[in-house]
């Protein structure tokens, strides 16, 4: 693939992913969706008969599930500025996204599985591949293998400095990340989910492309005949808060997503269609 269309994604994906030309279904009038300012995702209401899918053999499940949010519940750019449309969201997580127009929809996909790795001290999989094709890899990072853009693609070089501080390293590591990497490449990097009824906490609904979106799902339930129902966060452009979905084409259930009504799967700012459910 010729490199000028790797650089050419690169500046593509800086500026118009996640653009609010987005497909956006209208909500249905006349039903207020209130959050009642839980501490958690763990704590988020159930509709009756439904209870947690517990995934034991995933801790980044459980790590979700544990998010806690801000008590503020109003969504901020990175600038400080308050988000235009309030009115798509239920909650906000409380996350740190730094005060750079870095943090948008595949980059707090992306944030969530990083920012759980590394309170693992899972660093060998805190990888990512860039829109050019290359890896970014936290454990080259930390070997002091740094990244440039040459010519399309990334050129790694060395500059043999110590590490002092690993929170540190990671906060710079990840700015590089967010820089390089989009819904292109992490749809490239993530496995199509083809059972749609498999689907757990810390997958993602993801369309790469530029435009593209992505969301993760952040906690699955069900019911003693196998309805799953789940819940979904993102992130968007400029940079912002990550938050919690409302549902508006169902409102009686939201912030809940049913299972069983998608494809597509309308969420307030893009619509998915099959195939686009994956996994890291």
């Amino acid at each position: 693939m010729p490199t000028c269309f790797y650089l050419l994604s690169m500046l593509l994906y800086a500026f118009i992913s996640c653009t609010d030309d987005a497909k956006i279904p209208e909500p249905i009038p006349g039903i207020e969706l209130k959050n009642n300012l839980v501490k958690n995702i763990r704590g988020i209401s159930l509709p009756q008969g439904f209870s947690y899918v517990d995934d034991h053999d995933s801790s980044y499940a459980a790590w979700l599930l544990d998010l806690k949010f801000k008590q503020d519940n109003r969504v901020y750019l990175y600038n400080g500025d308050l988000k235009s449309n309030q009115d798509i969201h239920y909650s906000v997580l409380d996350i740190p996204i730094g005060k750079k127009d870095l943090l948008q929809c595949a980059d707090a996909a992306i944030k969530l599985r990083a920012d759980h790795l590394i309170e693992k001290h899972r660093y060998d999989q805190i990888r990512f591949t860039a829109t050019s094709g290359d890896e970014i890899a936290f454990n080259g990072w930390l070997k002091g293998t740094r990244w440039k853009e040459k010519n399309g693609r990334l050129v790694s070089y060395n500059i043999h400095a110590p590490v002092i501080n690993i929170q540190d390293e990671y906060s710079a590591f990840m700015e590089i990340v967010f820089s390089y990497c989009g819904t292109y490449s992490l749809s490239n990097q993530l496995k199509t989910v083809y059972d749609e009824d498999s689907i757990k906490a810390g997958d993602i609904f993801i369309e790469g492309g530029f435009p593209g979106h992505a969301v993760t799902v952040m906690a699955v339930a069900k019911n003693k005949v196998e309805q799953r129902i789940f819940l979904l966060s993102q992130g968007y452009m400029p940079a912002q808060d990550i938050h919690i979905l409302k549902n508006l084409s169902n409102p009686q259930v939201s912030p809940w997503f049913k299972l069983s009504e998608i494809y597509p799967l309308y969420t307030p700012q893009w619509q998915f269609e099959k195939g686009s459910l994956k996994r890291w």
